[in-house]
């Protein structure tokens, strides 16, 4: 396992951005460190997406940026250009597989076909929308056929999370009731910042 998943399954929460503003990176970037959860997963489809990363990763190098929702070749290399560190793509696409490990980025694809894994040497995988794609049942039997481990989204809520944690074949969970719109428009960074504290509990017990 590369050092940036191995980070990512200690972590096992990765906050994902999707409603924030260039102008409230600094502050961002204070929750982050306040809560000692250093990692974000920047949705690219919103306007901001690449300008979010390259802020991120050119500013405050002790945070893992990534770039989430990534949806074409074009997107995984402007994110990894931008300075993401790794990739969640909802596709499985063979060329942005190849992209990012001729760039050494680990990319978290979606899919249920452990044949497609094999054969692009892939072992972790992102998952969502996790109920969608069968849930429980598909993550338990592609991780005990096939030695695979997941990341997992979709809807996922605080108070489910230790149900998905639990799981032997899931090794970390993304999601973004880290970083609650409502609380991001009110730039009310004491509950985003108490949120993500509550998320870091995860990776010390």
């Amino acid at each position: 396992m590369d050092h940036t998943t191995k980070f990512l399954s200690q972590v096992r929460c990765i906050p994902m951005a999707k409603a924030l503003s260039v102008h409230q990176v600094p502050l961002l970037a204070q929750a982050l460190r306040e809560s000692g959860l250093k990692v974000v997963n920047v949705s690219q489809q919103i306007g901001e997406g690449r300008l979010l990363v390259h802020e991120l990763a050119k500013h405050y190098p002790d945070i893992l940026v990534g770039g989430g929702n990534v949806q074409s070749v074009e997107q995984a290399e402007k994110a990894i250009e931008a300075g993401a560190k790794f990739i969640f793509s909802p596709l499985f696409d063979d060329e942005m597989v190849k992209l990012c490990q001729q760039h050494r980025v680990p990319i978290f694809p979606v899919t249920t076909d452990s044949e497609l894994c094999k054969r692009m040497h892939l072992d972790v995988l992102g998952f969502y929308p996790f109920e969608k794609l069968g849930g429980f049942p598909v993550i338990d039997r592609m991780g005990s056929e096939h030695n695979l481990k997941f990341i997992v989204a979709g809807h996922i809520l605080e108070e489910e999370m230790a149900s998905y944690l639990d799981n032997p074949h899931i090794l970390a969970m993304t999601g973004s009731w880290m970083l609650d719109k409502s609380a991001i428009a009110a730039n009310n960074w004491i509950a985003i910042t108490e949120a993500l504290k509550r998320a870091r509990k995860w990776s010390l017990e």
